[in-house]
């Protein structure tokens, strides 16, 4: 059997550089390529498609979330394993709604890394024990969420508005590049909610991308 060709997105060098060590101890994982932040993942997963990418959630130049958004609509072979050190429950419901095939936290060992990799490739679905409390409770919560709801026409300032959310841009970023006032971009927000059926903001980028909105 060949290899499982990684990926590994992190903005630390330091980081990357322990995460290739403890990775490619075990023999069935290789690393083809870092990245360090999620435009520079974007372009090495479309320059080297790997089988797995371990993505950080807090990077420059675009977010975990943003960078596996696009990745799992416009590469859904590539498994993506988000490695993090946040454990907000929220967050954890975005990554698994956005297509992240594991979560798991920066408390594991590279040993059980190397095995979530290897499972994450199988199909097998890795969250991190500490984090399955929450993700249980936000199935629960949100189990009527879905990216198909009805979809209304959305008007051109929603359509700006929604290009910059997928692009991982907070409320503020969105009002000062469209010269409109923050209350106006959650106005904005309210109504693009209202038309396409779905509430959070990482899936809110997902519809964009899926839809050709980006």
């Amino acid at each position: 059997m060949s290899a499982i060709r990684v990926l590994i997105a992190d903005d630390f060098p330091l980081v990357r550089e322990a995460l290739t060590l403890a990775i490619e101890r075990h023999e069935d994982v290789e690393v083809v390529g870092v990245a360090g932040d999620g435009v520079e993942t974007l372009e090495q997963a479309h320059a080297l498609q790997p089988d797995v990418v371990v993505l950080d959630l807090r990077m420059p130049r675009m977010s975990g979330l943003v960078a596996l958004t696009r990745l799992s609509s416009a590469l859904p072979q590539i498994r993506v394993l988000l490695l993090t050190a946040c454990e907000e429950p929220d967050t954890v419901i975005d990554a698994v709604s956005a297509g992240a095939a594991g979560f798991v936290t920066k408390r594991i060992t590279g040993d059980e890394l190397a095995r979530s990799i290897v499972a994450v490739h199988r199909g097998e679905p890795v969250v991190s024990p500490s984090l399955t409390a929450h993700l249980v409770r936000g199935l629960r919560r949100d189990g009527v969420d879905r990216y198909g709801g009805t979809t209304g026409k959305l008007t051109s300032s929603e359509l700006n508005v929604l290009r910059l959310v997928a692009d991982g841009r907070t409320d503020k970023q969105i009002s000062e590049t469209l010269y409109i006032s923050p209350r106006t971009v959650q106005s904005h927000l309210s109504q693009i909610r209202t038309k396409t059926g779905v509430r959070r903001r990482t899936q809110l980028a997902r519809w964009a991308t899926e839809h050709l909105v980006t």
